[in-house]
Parts: C-alpha cells; sequence; structure tokens
C-alpha cells in the first residue's frame, strides 16, 4: 500500500506538506499551487488510497467516515435542506459516525468540482441531480471510493430514484377517474432523463384512458414560466379541463393567471404537480395545490450504508425506486387517495444490496 512517505520519497517534499495538500489544505496552509499539484499527479500516478482508518481516528473513531455531498447550485435551496435533513437523521438513528461536507457544483461542470483532491479528502460520495454532461464524465471516472448517484440512474453506480414512471402514470389515472378529456401539461426542459419518462408517461397513459393527446407548453421553471404557460392555455379556443405541472413552481404561477381569468380551480381545471418545491407554499396556496410528494427525507438511509459496506468503491450497480403518495390538496377534485391504493414508501425495484 502506497504511505504518505511514499509519496514524500517520491516527491522529495516532506511528509507534513504531503499530508496537508491530500487533506485538502493546501490554499489554507498558503502551499504554492505547482506543490500542490505535484502531490496530488504523484498520488495518483502511484495509486494512493487513503487509509480510511487511520485517517478518521485523528475524529476519535475508528469506524468515522468523510461523505462529500456534492449538490447542484440551481437547485432549489429548500431540496438541499429536506435532503440533508433526511440524512441527518439517518445518521443518527443508525450511529453512524460520519462528517458530512456540501460541496455545491455548476451543472454540466461538475468536474471542477470532484477533483483528485476531493476524491482523496473524502470516505464517499453522494451526488445529487447530475445532468447529462456530469453523468457523462461520471461513466469515465476511477474514483476508487463508493458513490451514490441521487435521482438519476446509471449502469456503472447505486442510485438512488424516484419512480418517475409512477409520477406520470398516477397524474394521468386520477385526471381518467375524475371523467376529465382534455389534457395539458406545462413542463421546463428536461435536465435529465427522469422528466422525460414523467411527462412521456403522462402522455402515454392519458392517451390509453380515452383523453385526447395533452396540449404542451414548454416554459422556464419558475412561477413567471407557470403564469406564461397558463395564459396561453388560456387562449386556446377550447381550454383543457386537467393539467399537469412538472413542478409545483409552475403550478402557483399557473394559479394565478387562472385566477386573473376568473378559472375556477377545480370545477372548471384540475391541476396536480410535481411536489419539489416548498410544502408551506403548496399548502397555503388557493387553492392548496394537489402534487405529488417526492419522499427526499425517505431517500437518504440507504445512501450511507452503500458507503459503509463497500469502503473500495465496488459497488454492484443497484437500483432503488421510491414510491410516493399523492397529497391532499384542492387543486383537484376529491382526495385522490380515495380511489388509488396508497403507494408507501418502498422500495419498487430490489437490489442484490441488503444494508
Amino acid at each position: 500500500m502506497v504511505t504518505l512517505k511514499d509519496i514524500a520519497q517520491y516527491t522529495q517534499l516532506s511528509p507534513s506538506t504531503v499530508s496537508i495538500v491530500l487533506k485538502g489544505n493546501g490554499d489554507a496552509r498558503k502551499i504554492k499551487k505547482e506543490t500542490q499539484t505535484i502531490v496530488l499527479e504523484a498520488a495518483k500516478k502511484l495509486g494512493y488510497k487513503p487509509n480510511v482508518q487511520a485517517r478518521v481516528l485523528r475524529g476519535g473513531s475508528p469506524n468515522r467516515m468523510i461523505i462529500t455531498l456534492f449538490w447542484a447550485s440551481d437547485i432549489r435551496i429548500h431540496m438541499l435542506s429536506r435532503f440533508i435533513n433526511g440524512l441527518q437523521d439517518s445518521l443518527v438513528q443508525n450511529n453512524y459516525p460520519c462528517d458530512l461536507q456540501i460541496k455545491p457544483y455548476v451543472n454540466d461542470r461538475l468536474h471542477e468540482a470532484l477533483t483528485d483532491q476531493t476524491i482523496l479528502a473524502s470516505n464517499g460520495m453522494i451526488i445529487c441531480n447530475p445532468s447529462e454532461t456530469d453523468m457523462e464524465f461520471l461513466e469515465n471516472l476511477d474514483a476508487g471510493i463508493p458513490i451514490v448517484l441521487y435521482n438519476r440512474y446509471s449502469d456503472k453506480y447505486a442510485t438512488i430514484n424516484m419512480d418517475d414512471h409512477t409520477i406520470g402514470e398516477l397524474s394521468a389515472k386520477i385526471f381518467a377517474k375524475h371523467q376529465k378529456h382534455n389534457p395539458a401539461m406545462l413542463k421546463s426542459p428536461a435536465t435529465f432523463n427522469g422528466m422525460n419518462i414523467r411527462t412521456n408517461i403522462f402522455e402515454f397513459t392519458a392517451i390509453e384512458n380515452g383523453m385526447t393527446p395533452p396540449v404542451t407548453v414548454q416554459i422556464t421553471d419558475s412561477m413567471e414560466g407557470g403564469y406564461k404557460g397558463a395564459l396561453k392555455l388560456c387562449s386556446l379556443p377550447q381550454l383543457p379541463d386537467c393539467l399537469f405541472c412538472t413542478s409545483d413552481s409552475i403550478a402557483l404561477g399557473a394559479l394565478k393567471a387562472f385566477h386573473e381569468k376568473g378559472i375556477q380551480i377545480p370545477e372548471q381545471l384540475e391541476i396536480i404537480s410535481v411536489g419539489n418545491g416548498n410544502p408551506d407554499q403548496e399548502e397555503y396556496a388557493i387553492p392548496s395545490l394537489s402534487v405529488i410528494s417526492l419522499p427526499m427525507e425517505n431517500m437518504q438511509p440507504v445512501s450511507v450504508p452503500f458507503i459503509r459496506f463497500y469502503p473500495t468503491g465496488n459497488i454492484t450497480p443497484a437500483l432503488l425506486n421510491y414510491q410516493f403518495p399523492i397529497l391532499r390538496g384542492k387543486a383537484v377534485r376529491n382526495n385522490p387517495g380515495s380511489f388509488i391504493p396508497p403507494l408507501s414508501d418502498i422500495l419498487l425495484v430490489s437490489s442484490r444490496f441488503d444494508p
């Protein structure tokens, strides 16, 4: 096993300098960029892997882990808060000694944040919402530590996902049960394949249940986008009688436009949105939104076991899919749970991993 002393001897630097750089403290200790590059390149060339047990002893526990959470900076901050709350609860409940460090990154530029230095300073990584470009980078990455992807699909890594198929299917079936015939969609540009699955399945299920092909308006993922998109729907010769929104921000903007136009919700038009926003906004909208709840807090307990039990990163690729109930709201008539079997937060697709 390659040690710090081996790297120090190879680079002709002191072991303390090598240690500082590999811990990610080079800038703070004012070590020259050139020196940091020499150390990192040498560590990579020699095949250095951090001695997990030795490194975490500084935290007082032989089993303490350092987990790096990568979060795309364009994703809503309250989603990050819900994600971290679920992760922290899991760590406490399972007594996993762990230091959690958060690294924001810009979509399509994950490679700038996920560097060799970051890898060497981590026992494992959780990467949230990487773009298609970032996924290409990850597919070619050999990190040597466990990586878990959140809300993405991969044949290489363990992934934890929403059940995107059910999001679209359930929404369309609710409208069909309410005898709706003219659906519409307000959707933002897809940043990952799951978004396409949701909208494609909604359209397929709607048509399969006797509805007309949905009128689709593509807008920005914002209240302003939803407002403008809804105004376009209001200008159609025939107003749709049901609407699927790909985010609750879009739905909130649409509600404002429909209110201004005097359209009664849900009497004239029913709305279901994907619940990826602030629950308080969903609840206190008028009428309160009917949303497909995304269980971000409940999806985290399996992330840490993946990292804990596969310290070398040799995780058998596994897909964990979560179902979820539709929340109560007044943007559709009745409580959808009265005719759709409740969908609990359960694993749909089991992996070969048993925590």
